[in-house]
């Protein structure tokens, strides 16, 4: 599974597009997920139209804890648990997005302690797109593509394997299922979809 994993990675990582290289930068920062903070405030919309102000805190509360979960969990329990090194610093010839925003071409792996799996951008992108889902389905058809391509810019950055996506989306749909399930019961629209 490990070679698969990483001719993937080589398949995407090499796979170089000007277009892709204008866009996927964008896709890695913390501007993209604003569109998650949209499609949230979206799926609160028709609570706020009815004044169901106990289910929006209850929403509110439930994406921010889900968040803060989803991150620190990530970072701190898993990834030093799997300690698995980023794709830079473990393989040659490898497209690295610096933290300058340059693109380089690494002959050699940079030596450097850091870990790679699962992805938290992955996790918590997975955790937002599914939690989102939750409150109103209709979101899935702006966070879902966010999600995709948030993976895909992790592996084509060089900052992380195709598995180490795979597995952050994991992660994060669990929580997201399981704090999605919470806030309904919470708020009595368990099985409910606006």
């Amino acid at each position: 599974m490990e070679s698969f994993d990483i001719a993937l990675f080589y398949w995407i990582n090499h796979a170089r597009s000007p277009f892709f290289d204008a866009i996927l930068p964008f896709f890695t920062s913390p501007y993209a997920f604003l569109l998650f903070l949209f499609a949230f405030f979206v799926a609160l919309f028709p609570l706020a139209w009815r004044k169901k102000i106990r289910t929006i805190a209850v929403a509110f509360f439930l994406f921010v804890l889900g968040y803060g979960i989803s991150d620190l969990s990530c970072s701190h329990i898993l990834k030093p648990i799997f300690g698995r090194k980023r794709p830079f610093a473990s393989l040659e010839r490898v497209y690295y997005y610096t933290p300058e925003k340059k693109f380089v071409f690494l002959e050699k792996p940079i030596k450097k302690e850091t870990r790679s799996f699962p992805s938290c951008h992955a996790t918590n992108a997975g955790f937002l797109t599914v939690y989102t889902f939750f409150l109103r389905r209709q979101t899935l058809f702006l966070t879902l593509p966010t999600a995709i391509l948030i993976g895909l810019s992790r592996v084509y950055l060089g900052h992380h394997f195709p598995f180490d996506v795979l597995g952050g989306f994991f992660f994060g749909s669990i929580l997201g299922i399981f704090l999605g399930i919470i806030s309904g019961r919470i708020t009595k629209n368990y099985g409910r979809r606006l």
